[in-house]
């Protein structure tokens, strides 16, 4: 009997062991890119404004941004790492929320130089749409590019495509942007 419990309890050692090590290794991938750490090597446009990084609280929900004032462009270069993510979340400050406007454009595509592949287009409009009145979160797969050096670019626009350029009230940020692993 007593030979049975060692052998059960030495069984339960090897899968406590091997399970930790599978966690540990699966959690030790490549390291998350703070794109907010990396805005000043990022090319900016137009360059004659500033992008301002911020802590930003919407509707309770609070994240270090960056504000965008439309129409704005930023590029990172990144070398995407296996099973990548980007987490970013997109919204209007609230002086935009009471405040006539027709919103911001918000789109993330990657390019390898020669092509753009638009990866996200999400348009806010805290002032017509109350439940634009939050941090709205987006994930986009970059497994796709995975390896690659490519730019990873962020664009605001004061419009919806193909509307009349509307910049009333449009105080565009994005809220803790990075690239993950999962």
């Amino acid at each position: 009997m007593k030979g049975n419990r060692a052998v059960l309890a030495a069984v339960v050692a090897v899968v406590l062991i091997a399970g930790g090590w599978w966690l540990f290794r699966k959690g030790s991938g490549a390291p998350s890119v703070d794109l907010i750490e990396q805005l000043p090597s990022a090319q900016r446009t137009p360059a004659e404004r500033t992008f301002n990084v911020t802590d930003v609280n919407l509707n309770g929900e609070s994240h270090k941004a960056i504000e965008a004032e439309p129409a704005s462009r930023i590029i990172w270069k990144v070398r995407i790492p296996e099973d990548a993510w980007l987490r970013v979340n997109v919204g209007l400050k609230p002086e935009a929320w009471t405040a006539e406007g027709d919103g911001v454009l918000f789109f993330v595509g990657v390019s390898d130089g020669r092509t753009f592949d638009k990866l996200f287009e999400q348009v806010v409009n805290p002032f017509n749409h109350p439940g634009d009145r939050k941090w709205i979160p987006v994930m986009v797969d970059l497994a796709s590019y995975a390896g690659e050096e490519v730019e990873v670019i962020f664009n605001t626009r004061n419009s919806a495509d193909r509307k009349p350029l509307d910049p009333r009230n449009d105080f565009a940020v994005w809220g803790a942007p990075e690239i993950i692993s999962k």
